[in-house]
């Protein structure tokens, strides 16, 4: 499992009075291979994609990451939604959740028993 870079990503929307809003993210998230796929997940908003190769999924992730804060800006829901996925508001600013927190989640649970076991089976020899 490789492990994405942490970017900053600016979604910029225009609000009611004609103003532009700024929205920095520092995300982290995964790349691994699954059924001849790469697939990119990033935990922390629970939202992944896939593309034929590593670069194609980071790409794909990119773009699939803007929509999103662009439908949740469009539609006024981006701070309830992020506080759902466990985000924390401290200073004006959003924090993602903990690895801790995250850990929790069933999706990240099945996730690491089945990169888990594939560890297993490689370490016995099996393809």
């Amino acid at each position: 499992m490789k492990k994405g870079a942490k970017n900053r990503i600016t979604v910029g929307s225009d609000t009611n009075n004609g103003q532009q809003s700024e929205y920095r993210f520092s995300l982290e998230f995964f790349v691994f291979q699954e059924n001849g796929l790469q697939i990119a997940y990033c935990p922390s908003l629970d939202i992944s994609t896939s593309g034929a190769t590593f670069n194609e999924a980071v790409g794909n992730f990119y773009e699939m990451f803007q929509l999103y804060i662009e439908c949740c800006v469009e539609n006024n829901t981006l701070h309830d939604d992020l506080l759902a996925h466990g985000w924390k508001v401290q200073k004006k600013q959003m924090l993602p959740p903990t690895f801790s927190v995250l850990m929790r989640k069933p999706e990240m649970k099945k996730l690491m028993k089945g990169r888990i076991a594939n560890l297993q089976e490689r370490g016995r020899g099996m393809p």
